[in-house]
Parts: structure tokens; C-alpha cells; sequence
């Protein structure tokens, strides 16, 4: 058997500053959550009140009041800047529920690595990849910043004086988090692959135990569809539904290959496990057969007893998904119509609080 290519569970680990936030905060989930998007939506509020360049609602000359196109990215970035460290540390509490039923499915010396999954802390070793990760969001910031100062013909000062200095402070953090949290995925994606190819251990007579695999997958693919729904607040627009329509059945596709491919591994684990027991049933029948033939009636009994128990093992589900599971992911597909619908009530508002009807 091989040992985890991963780090040790006994390693000495670190809390990221996306996780302390939450875990120092006396706000709780909710609060916190809501406190994060208060201060990066805040900020640009204040910043763009302050410097009029733009401002929030602009007075056009036929009239009317316009809400500046910038008003809607800087909404859409404190939603993802909200919503990646809303979603780790979802993501920890989850790994923190649920890693124990993880550990049911491996060995006792495998154990504590199981139960480190819900740690959520990351190994020391791994701290430098997570500080250049970071370096490499506020150079990429940096560059993003400098390029929008070049099309704009702006000095830095100038630049400075608008809300690209909102831009300027947001973007490092955001940059740095998303690349830290795609790392993040791709890790503990790796880790718990290496865990269930290597160590879990498939009973036929216990598959409701895989279970957890499913759910674990099921998280994942909500994740992802979170995401999505945020990110295409950036296409999505009333007057182009086309938009929406187009990127729905995108971010489906993308949170069924997730949910998937987080759940194949045990998939293909189990097919092994049927296929194993299959072929010692066969020659165990092989054995019987020409006794139950000769006339042998304690044979032919035992012969139609593993007939039995080969069907009872080719009708075993291959799949670690419950009915609950399956309900739960199908409606999590629709996440991505609360961006469009979002958009439609968003509209409404506008016109209601800035025009009065």
C-alpha cells in the first residue's frame, strides 16, 4: 500500500488570514459576512462621494438620474471578495462535520490524517506557496491598475483621485484570495483523492458509510455555483437575457463535472470492490456446480445461495449519492437564476428610488 504523497496530519499548521478573520470575529458567519461586504462596498461608496470621479448617481442632461457603470463592477467585486472567504470557511466547517464520517472508511493508522481534513488549517509547509500566491495578486493588481491608468491618459496623482484607488486597495486582496482559494481547492481536492484511492476501504455491506463522499462532492458543486451566480452578475443585464440564458446552462455543466469528478473516485473504488467479490462468488460456484450436478442437494443449496448473493451484489449502487444528495444538487442548479432575477428587481429599485416611480 502507498503512503499519502501529502502533507502530515501531525504537521504543524497555520491559520490564513481569510480563516481568522472569521475565527477572531465576534460576529459570527452571518455578521462577519455581512460586515466584509459592508466594508469593501463602504469604502467605494465613501471614496466615490468623496472624489465625485464618478459618483454614485449622476444627474444626465435630459433629466434623468444614472447610476455609473462602475457603481455595478465595484458591487459585483465586494460580492466576490465577500463570497471567497464566505465560502472557506463554509468550506472548513463543512470538512470539520463531516471529516469524522471520513474516518469510518479507513484504516486506524490512517485516521488522523482523515480527521485533519477538518482542521482546516493549512500545513506549514505549504505557507510559501500561499505568500507567493499573494505576491503574484498584488504584482497582477498592480498591472491591471497601471494598464486602466494608461487607457484612462491618467497620471498615477489623477488616478489616485478617483475610485480607481478604490480599484488600487481591492484588487491585491482579491487577486491574492481567488488564487489562494483556487490553490486551496486543488489541494484538499488532491489530498482527499490520494486518501480514498490509497486507504478507503469499500464495504459492500455498508455502502451508506461512502455516503459522505457524495455530500462532500454535493458542497463542492455548491460552491462552484455560488461563484457562477456572483460572476455573472457581471453579463447579466435586462435587456439582454441572452446573456443569462447562455451562461446557466454553462455554470450547470460546470457544477455537474465537479460533482462528478469529486464523487468518480469512490465510483471507481466500488465498481472494484463488486468486481472482486464477483469473481470469488464465480469460482466458488464453479467449485459447487458439478457437485450440484452429480446430485449433491447440499451443494445445489449452496450453489443457489451465491446465485443469490451475485444478484444481491450486482444490484449495489455504484454511486456514494443519496436520494437526498441528488434532490439537493438538482436544485442547486438553479442558483444562477438569482443573478437574473436579481438583475430584473435591481432595475426596478433603481427607478423606484431614483425617479420616484
Amino acid at each position: 500500500m502507498r503512503t499519502l504523497e501529502t502533507s502530515s496530519p501531525i504537521e504543524d499548521r497555520y491559520e490564513p488570514l481569510e480563516l481568522a478573520i472569521y475565527s477572531r470575529s465576534p460576529l459570527g458567519f452571518i455578521g462577519t459576512t455581512l460586515s466584509l461586504f459592508l466594508l469593501a462596498a463602504g469604502s467605494f461608496a465613501l471614496i466615490a462621494t468623496i472624489t465625485q470621479r464618478p459618483p454614485l448617481i449622476e444627474h444626465a442632461a435630459d433629466g434623468s438620474w444614472q447610476v455609473d457603470g462602475l457603481v455595478w463592477i465595484a458591487f459585483v467585486l465586494s460580492m466576490i471578495f465577500t463570497t471567497a472567504p464566505a465560502l472557506n470557511e463554509n468550506g472548513r466547517r463543512y470538512w470539520l462535520k463531516y471529516s469524522p464520517r471520513i474516518a469510518e472508511n479507513v484504516p486506524e493508522s490512517v485516521k488522523p490524517y482523515a480527521l485533519a481534513f477538518g482542521d482546516g488549517r493549512l500545513p506549514i509547509s505549504k505557507r510559501h506557496i500561499y505568500r507567493i500566491l499573494l505576491l503574484v495578486g498584488l504584482i497582477g493588481s498592480i498591472v491591471q491598475n497601471f494598464i486602466v491608468m494608461i487607457m484612462m491618459e491618467a497620471t498615477p496623482l489623477f488616478y489616485l483621485g478617483t475610485v480607481g484607488l478604490w480599484f488600487l486597495l481591492i484588487s491585491p486582496l482579491l487577486y491574492g484570495f481567488g488564487l489562494r482559494a483556487g490553490y486551496d481547492v486543488a489541494r484538499e481536492s488532491k489530498e482527499l483523492k490520494a486518501l480514498i484511492r490509497d486507504h478507503v476501504e469499500v464495504d459492500l455491506f455498508h455502502l451508506d458509510r461512502l455516503e459522505v463522499f457524495g455530500t462532500i462532492g454535493l458542497r463542492a458543486a455548491l460552491s462552484w455555483m455560488v461563484m457562477a451566480a456572483v460572476l455573472l452578475l457581471f453579463v447579466v443585464d435586462p435587456e439582454q437575457i441572452w446573456a443569462g440564458l447562455v451562461g446557466m446552462p454553462l455554470a450547470g455543466a460546470g457544477a455537474f463535472t465537479i460533482f462528478t469528478s469529486a464523487v468518480r473516485p469512490i465510483h471507481d473504488k466500488i465498481r472494484a470492490a463488486k468486481a472482486q467479490e464477483l469473481t470469488r462468488i464465480h469460482e466458488e460456484m464453479a467449485k459447487q456446480r458439478e457437485k450440484a450436478l452429480s446430485g449433491d442437494s447440499e451443494a445445489a443449496g449452496a450453489l443457489a445461495g451465491l446465485t443469490d448473493y451475485e444478484l444481491w451484489i450486482q444490484q449495489r449502487p455504484e454511486w456514494p449519492i443519496s436520494p437526498g444528495v441528488t434532490l439537493r444538487f438538482t436544485l442547486y442548479i438553479l442558483i444562477p437564476v438569482v443573478p437574473i432575477v436579481g438583475s430584473y428587481v435591481f432595475e426596478i429599485a433603481a427607478d423606484i428610488l431614483i425617479l420616484g416611480s
